[in-house]
């Protein structure tokens, strides 16, 4: 059910040729206005609110809407060379975002559209980052949406953008303002930090020279497709108050946080079989990220989109851009369904303007799917994750899985040894203990460091991604049954898997009673902390729903899983609903 306000045209409407529409962007520090004439911008201007000192403050930013709007408006038409009373839609930016800059752009929409009895469109403004995208010629990409108060990876399935991943406590934008800020870089500090970080002088660095720059050692915090910037950004802070280089912690800070970014969007793509990736908001003006998405996706074969930067940022063409294709779906919205909603999600918006893409079964370009207790033959490509390829072999008359790390050339060499390392023997030792307390494991015979590779027992059969989508019924329910008794095992014996999705369950035998194996552990720890456990539950949900959307209403069979093999579930399952309150677009309907 879209739960974004909103009615259909009536079959008498007769839809405009040569459209025009305005868009009106206000939902943080930028007030933007932009025309688009039949899906081609031919204006597109904005004015950004500069604090004196720290970050936005929403009711100054309010403020500078107030007494800029008219004037970012009229020169939005004028650019355009046209009158507001040749306007066909006028649109703006719904939500989310803060709360009084919102009304201002609603409160100027709404004066247009009664002034000149035309419609009004309430856009959201995440999906407008997104849409945007289409001008490039992306077809289904997975969308990496990195802006100052969002970062989220981003995939459409049935009818509606779905949040895969994302931050679990700040964007990546507001991250580095705030790193920024602490450092004595004026807002908006990301663009500064960009220079700084390849040496450039700043008024900033007082004197400070950008020779010598070194890559510290910061945290990689990637969960699953999710992410973490806050200790990031305390442990550059604490490097700093030791004295160093204002250049190095800039580009240890991009080089780090990017490479997590590069590295959850490839795990997205793996997961739902896409081989194109879009980049969306202010941070993906960034010539660095864009560079490092471009090797990824190149390296998978695949391709990269980017907006020029004019488009990328909080901009009005972008909301005139989605008005338009709202309307011509037949979505209007009445006066009092303007309301605007600072938590507008991603995923509350029914994308009927696109053709619905039914997930079936989930195949990754390049591989194999085998079937329930097939082995594969040599030299056939099973996996191509975010980490590893993983292939077959034959050992001596033994079926076994090569799982090669291959070189990611979108991260820094000594970034890249150090993950290697670090994951190579968590998941020979996270396998092994995984399979102590009863749980599938596949059993690891080599471990070659130099050649970063696991050889490892063949598990035989398909990754339970493939296939659960078209499974019977009794089938589905049977499977989510067994993954929930697997989940509560590992938490019963203070194990996180850390990357819980379908793609790391593989079928040995199917039925109304299947038997599941678990891979992939890399990320896996040992950890007794409640929050852990919640968090490792909130990963397997967040994706679950997004391409297993038509399981929706089996959750209860996982959870009688988990509860039969879990003495501490009802406090585990308090926990993931906290943490789920916290986030900003996971739905609660799981818990």
């Amino acid at each position: 059910m879209d739960t974004s306000p909103g009615h259909r045209l009536n079959n008498h409407t007769i839809m405009p040729t040569n459209m025009l529409v305005l868009g009106i962007e206000s939902t943080a520090h930028t007030f933007g206005a932009g025309v688009v004439r039949d899906g081609s911008i031919i204006s597109n201007v904005r004015d950004m609110y500069l604090p004196e000192e720290g970050g936005i403050h929403p009711r100054e930013a309010a403020d500078h809407h107030v007494r800029v709007g008219s004037d970012i408006v009229h020169k939005a038409l004028e650019e355009a060379a046209v009158d507001d009373r040749d306007l066909d839609l006028v649109a703006f930016s719904r939500g989310p975002g803060l709360g009084p800059c919102l009304r201002v752009g609603a409160t100027i929409a709404r004066v247009l559209s009664l002034k000149n009895s035309i419609p009004i469109v309430g856009a959201n403004h995440c999906v407008a980052h997104l849409e945007i995208g289409s001008l490039l010629g992306a077809e289904e990409p997975v969308l990496l949406y990195a802006s100052g108060g969002n970062t989220q990876i981003i995939a459409f399935v049935k009818g509606r953008y779905r949040v895969l991943g994302e931050t679990l406590d700040i964007g990546i934008g507001n991250m580095l303002d705030k790193l920024g800020r602490e450092m004595g870089i004026p807002f908006p500090a990301g663009p500064r930090i960009e220079r700084l970080a390849k040496g450039d002088s700043d008024p900033a660095t007082k004197g400070e020279e950008g020779g010598g720059i070194e890559l510290l050692d910061l945290p990689y915090s990637v969960k699953g497709m999710d992410i973490s910037f806050s200790g990031i950004m305390t442990a550059a802070l604490a490097l700093r108050k030791k004295g160093v280089s204002v250049h190095s912690i800039c580009h240890s800070v991009q080089e780090t946080c990017f490479s997590m970014l590069c590295e959850v969007t490839e795990r997205a793509m793996a997961h739902i079989g896409c081989d194109e990736v879009l980049l969306g908001g202010g941070v993906a003006c960034n010539s660095r990220l864009r560079t490092m998405v471009d090797i990824m996706a190149r390296e998978r074969g695949g391709r990269s989109y980017a907006p020029p930067p004019p488009l990328a940022v909080d901009n009005g063409a972008m909301i005139a851009f989605l008005g338009q294709r709202m309307f011509e779906a037949g979505i209007s919205h009445t006066m009092e369904e303007t309301v605007i909603d600072q938590r507008f999600r991603t995923d509350m918006v029914d994308v009927t303007w696109r053709a619905s893409r039914e997930m079936g079964m989930i195949e990754t370009p390049g591989t194999a799917s085998l079937e329930t207790g097939q082995a594969a033959s040599p030299g056939t490509v099973l996996g191509r994750g975010a980490e590893a390829l993983i292939t077959a072999e034959d050992l001596g008359g033994m079926d076994v899985v090569r799982k090669i790390r291959l070189p990611k050339g979108y991260r820094l060499t000594e970034i890249e040894e150090r993950i290697v390392s670090t994951r190579i023997r968590n998941e020979a030792r996270m396998l092994a203990a995984i399979r102590s307390i009863g749980i599938r494991t596949p059993y690891v015979i080599d471990v070659d460091m130099h050649q970063g590779s696991l050889v490892m027992e063949m598990l035989k059969g398909p990754r339970l991604a493939h296939l659960l989508n078209i499974m019977k019924e009794e089938d589905q329910r049977g499977s989510l049954r067994e993954i929930g008794s697997m989940i509560g095992m590992l938490h019963r014996n203070n194990i996180v898997h850390g990357d819980l999705t379908t793609s790391n369950f593989i079928l040995l035998e199917g039925g109304e009673n299947p038997k599941l194996g678990l891979i992939d552990c890399s990320l896996s720890e040992i950890s007794a902390e409640i929050e852990k456990k919640g968090v490792d539950l909130r990963l397997f949900f967040e994706v679950f729903s997004s391409t297993h959307e038509g399981l929706h209403g089996m959750e209860d069979e996982l959870w009688s899983g988990y509860y039969h093999e879990n003495p501490d579930a009802e406090m585990i399952r308090g926990k993931l609903m906290e943490i789920t309150k916290r986030g900003r677009y996971m739905s609660e309907r799981w818990i």
